[in-house]
């Protein structure tokens, strides 16, 4: 229909054009007449000609096209009025764009042969058709355009190729003819959005006169589609967290004595996917897991998306909820870790179930998803992929993880983080290589942290950093306290692997060491196996490069816990390895195959090798007779704040030559 009303424009407006047209061409043919111009009368003919072609289209249009004057809006609909339209807009478009290669011929003809002044009138007169046209045209979104084009373009070339003196002149017009374009834009856009306006202004009366009887009607359904949208997730289909809220209202009740289960879904692996593959992968990968979760749910249960890759399942209160709760978190587990395709892509990801239980564990809704939500984490940070039923435990272990997180930031601030000091011997000559500096922390009323349990917490709350840069300041420091000048001892720091990956690691490293002094060759970092993880192994290296240029070792801590790392050692330009503890302690039995395949290994590559956790002289015998010169552990001395590097040689050696 806006297409029939902007041919309709169009038609009322070329009267006016015409009349314009046939006055500028009366003043230019007088002009050219006088001024002898050969081709005029010709010229003259074919205006009068086209201008009489084009009043007679616009008869015609009034006849029999017009909206106004025959064809009504039930004939101007769908296909029926793009078809009307195009007919008559084709007509009309044949007779402007005539008129416009008409006036672009005059332009030629007047640059043969005469005057300047002549020439620059027909100029002007063909700038200002092309400017009126910019209001005049405007219903036509495209005609209108290519009539601004034929005028001002070919003139331009016309105006260059005559003489090059004229090239400002063209180049102007140029500029002249992109402002037009512009303006004729806008006045389309104008014109379209008054005529929509209008149509859906005559629509919207149209439709309160005839569905006044349905108006209540259409209100209730706008009211369920609403209701529906908020209430459902927009990219699966389930109930979202209100219109789970609102499920458990209708369906669950604290005074019924049966319990109802609620499982809360936290997928794992998923982030690798939207890492890796991208968001779009992992919407399709969230839809597949909700259709599954979706046919395992029982009738007399719901499922629904409560955020992220984050689901709950709630059953109705019965006699059996916990048997089908287990049955169910089994069916869950078994459908998510099922491989699906994507895209050529064998893709699959895990399923932790939190499972808890309505009015037992809480009687209030939200509570009782909470302690769902507290157990499914109990399951991530114990070994994931499978379910577990909640225990006010968690909740406390949720509450001292909170409280330590909020009281770790201030830590620092109170000076209640401290450091020990660990030594790493050569047990051929007794002396102290290295200081492996640990960090303690002795809170004012949780009492005394442990380190494995804070650090942990750091890496979780992205306060490994802070922490981070904290002790490797503090150790750099202080390390002249300890260690005189000139000594080979070297200071040995651990780190985490999101300080390696965060940028600019390596020159906050750096400024460190210039603020305290400390010499880049006397500092060990140390960093365990998850170096290696393909994620970031791009990242990684880089970073390891620019340690070692600095001069820094770097180790690979716990060797042999974690990552494959023999397929990526010889990539990473590592100076040493520290086998891990627990081969230590198997050092009679499986863990000497272990350490004895390190040392073969680190001598081919020409690693240093330590090994941890030295606690026994038969141990200390063992490792020594395979080879191991470097060791760390109890037997050499217990992490302290005042290393004591002068007394760790009598120690060891009086016992050693006992033995």
């Amino acid at each position: 229909m806006i297409d029939a009303q902007l041919v309709e424009l169009a038609y009322q407006n070329l009267p006016a054009m015409v009349a314009v047209n046939i006055a500028a061409t009366l003043g230019v043919v007088f002009l050219l007449h006088a001024a002898g111009a050969s081709g005029i009368r010709l010229w003259f003919g074919l205006v009068l000609l086209l201008s009489m072609l084009r009043l007679i289209s616009w008869v015609l249009f009034k006849k029999y096209g017009s909206v106004a004057n025959g064809l009504t809006a039930s004939e101007l609909t769908a296909n029926g009025s793009r078809q009307y339209s195009a007919t008559w807009m084709l007509l009309y478009t044949l007779g402007l764009l005539s008129a416009a290669l008409i006036w672009v011929w005059l332009l030629y003809i007047t640059f043969q042969s005469t005057a300047s002044e002549v020439k620059f009138i027909v100029i002007v007169t063909i700038s200002s058709l092309a400017g009126g046209a910019t209001g005049i045209t405007a219903p036509l979104k495209y005609a209108g355009r290519i009539y601004i084009t034929i005028l001002l373009v070919p003139s331009s070339i016309i105006i260059y190729s005559a003489s090059n003196e004229y090239w400002v002149l063209s180049a102007l017009a140029i500029v002249f003819w992109g402002a037009m374009i512009v303006n004729h834009r806008n006045n389309h856009r104008v014109l379209l959005k008054s005529l929509t306006l209008q149509l859906e202004n005559k629509q919207l009366i149209n439709n309160l006169q005839t569905l006044n009887a349905d108006l209540e009607q259409r209100v209730h359904q706008r009211t369920e589609a609403l209701k529906q949208i908020a209430h459902h997730d927009a990219l699966t289909g389930l109930l979202n967290r209100p219109g789970l809220i609102d499920w458990m209202e209708k369906n669950l009740s604290a005074e019924n004595p049966h319990e109802a289960a609620v499982l809360f879904l936290d997928l794992d692996r998923f982030k690798q996917i939207n890492d890796a593959l991208g968001h779009e992968i992992g919407d399709q990968v969230l839809r597949m897991i909700a259709h599954r979760f979706n046919d395992v749910c029982p009738s007399d249960a719901i499922v629904a998306r409560w955020g992220g890759d984050e689901f709950l399942l709630i059953t109705e209160q019965s006699t059996n909820a916990r048997e089908r709760a287990d049955l169910i978190a089994h069916q869950l587990i078994e459908v998510a870790t099922a491989q699906f395709k994507i895209c050529d892509e064998s893709l699959g990801v895990g399923l932790s179930v939190g499972m808890a239980y309505f009015p037992t564990d809480a009687a209030d809704f939200q509570d009782v998803i909470h302690a769902a939500d507290l157990t499914v984490a109990e399951v991530k940070r114990s070994g994931r992929g499978r379910s577990l039923i909640y225990d006010d435990i968690y909740a406390q272990t949720q509450k001292r993880r909170f409280d330590l997180g909020r009281a770790l930031s201030e830590a620092l601030k109170q000076n209640e983080l401290t450091l020990a000091y660990q030594p790493v011997v050569n047990v051929l000559t007794g002396d102290v290589e290295a200081l492996e500096v640990l960090s303690r922390w002795h809170h004012k009323t949780l009492g005394v942290i442990d380190p494995c349990e804070f650090i942990n917490l750091a890496e979780e709350t992205d306060r490994i950093n802070a922490l981070g840069d904290w002790v490797l300041y503090e150790s750099c420091l202080k390390f002249s306290e300890w260690v005189p000048q000139g000594s080979a001892i070297k200071l040995a720091v651990n780190v985490s692997i999101k300080q390696l990956l965060t940028p600019g690691f390596s020159a906050r490293v750096n400024s460190i060491l210039i603020e305290t002094d400390f010499s880049a060759k006397s500092l060990i970092l140390e960093v365990t196996e998850s170096l290696f993880g393909e994620e970031h192994l791009d990242a990684t290296l880089k970073t390891v490069v620019t340690l070692r240029e600095m001069g820094i070792d770097v180790y690979i801590d716990d060797f042999g816990t974690g990552y494959s790392s023999l397929s990526r050692l010889h990539e990473f330009p590592v100076t040493g390895i520290k086998i891990d503890r627990s081969f230590t302690a198997q050092v009679d039995s499986q863990g000497v195959v272990i350490i004895e395949s390190a040392m073969l290994i680190a001598q081919r590559m020409n690693l240093k090798v330590i090994v941890e956790g030295v606690e026994s002289i038969s141990q200390l015998k063992k490792l020594s007779s395979l080879g191991v010169v470097a060791m760390q552990g109890y037997y050499f001395g217990r992490p302290s704040p005042i290393p004591h590097i002068e007394s760790i040689k009598p120690i060891w050696c009086d016992v050693f030559l006992k033995e």
